[in-house]
């Protein structure tokens, strides 16, 4: 049985302590954020660390410590991502540019490295940072798709658990996210920019072009079954509580309604909402997602349950597994790591094993 989330302050929701944990924040900054001075700002807070983290860094690359470097950086990075995620002002503008600085230092001193491909759509300039796991090749490759204020510099811990297990991993920003915003705004078509992506890996040596994956937390899941149902090069996906529609607009927080509105690039919450209830419907391609799909929800989440039911009516020719978290919140970011790891796991059976055969329907929690 569902019970209704709690109404969140702005502040409590950017003090989501499991998030940030489980993409790298450490605990000591996160007790610093809760229990900061009344005259610090979140946002001046989050910066501040990130300073002293980057001036750490600097330290390492001249005492030749290249992997304390690169983790330092990479904390200057997530802290940056954190300052700005949820501000709509000059604030975010300013926070994105130094946060894509913070990590291009990050990227050659992470293990494996990240490097960075210079792709474009349609003339615009798309970043992917692509990391391959040593080893011999050719290997699986996920793409990982962000949410709505998520952006690909957030996205290392999940990484390292699917490189791991043996996966490369390739993330970028689409229209209305990081460094693509600037650009262009939320758009319907963000299939296309994950099909420019899958393009540039599958002429790589080193990648299996037959193991594609595409992962999407949150917003990132609707994209990843739209990417999935129009890119048949796409062997599984995994939607990380996803939606496939935004009949559920109402549901929304204050907080999460701004920032559809923001990344929309429209002027009024009544503009938002028939822009990206427009952009966002899946349910017209979702007879065409073939490949198995793991769709993740929390009973908890502001998105419905049934959005499953939804699933299960319009993707009626994907093998789907879904599972089913009780007391799992948006993302089940308050149940620790074991849903991700369960996520990894899936995705390494159906791209890195040799066993094909389609998984099964089932319903956890």
């Amino acid at each position: 049985m569902s019970s209704q989330p709690p109404v969140l302050t702005p502040e409590h929701e950017m003090l989501n302590w499991g998030r940030l944990i489980l993409d790298g924040v450490p605990y000591a900054d996160i007790v610093g954020a809760r229990d900061r001075p009344s005259d610090q700002g979140w946002f001046e807070y989050w910066m501040s660390r990130a300073d002293d983290y980057e001036s750490l860094g600097e330290e390492c690359v001249r005492a030749a410590h290249t992997l304390s470097a690169g983790e330092h950086y990479y904390l200057a990075a997530i802290c940056v991502q954190y300052a700005q995620f949820l501000w709509f002002d000059d604030k975010r503008a300013h926070g994105q540019r130094r946060k894509v600085e913070l990590y291009r230092k990050a990227a050659p001193y992470l293990t494996p490295a990240a490097e960075l491909v210079e792709l474009s759509v349609d003339g615009t300039p798309m970043p992917v940072f692509l990391r391959v796991p040593e080893g011999a090749g050719p290997h699986p490759v996920v793409v990982l798709l962000g949410g709505l204020e998520s952006t690909k510099e957030e996205s290392r811990l999940m990484e390292d658990l699917l490189l791991a297990r043996g996966m490369a991993t390739a993330t970028f920003d689409g229209p209305g996210q990081g460094e693509m915003f600037v650009h262009r705004e939320l758009s319907g078509d963000f299939e296309r920019y994950t099909s420019t992506v899958i393009d540039y890996l599958v002429s790589r040596d080193d990648l299996r072009s037959d193991a594609v994956g595409v992962l999407g937390r949150s917003l990132g899941g609707n994209y990843a079954l739209k990417s999935a149902a129009c890119d048949q090069r796409v062997a599984a996906c995994v939607c990380w509580g996803g939606f496939a529609d935004m009949d559920s607009w109402d549901t929304e927080t204050p907080m999460t309604m701004e920032s559809w509105r923001y990344v929309s690039k429209v002027k009024t919450l009544d503009e938002a909402q028939v822009h990206v209830h427009q952009a966002l419907e899946t349910r017209d391609v979702l007879d065409r997602l073939t490949c198995p799909t793991y769709i993740l929800h929390g009973m908890l989440d502001e998105i419905p349950s049934s959005f499953l039911e939804t699933l299960r009516e319009h993707a009626v020719n994907a093998p789907l597994t879904i599972v089913v978290e009780d007391e799992g919140d948006h993302c089940c970011h308050n149940l620790g790591p074991r849903p991700r790891f369960q996520m990894a796991d899936w995705l390494a059976d159906h791209l890195v094993t040799t066993d094909d055969s389609p998984a099964k329907e089932h319903t956890d929690g």
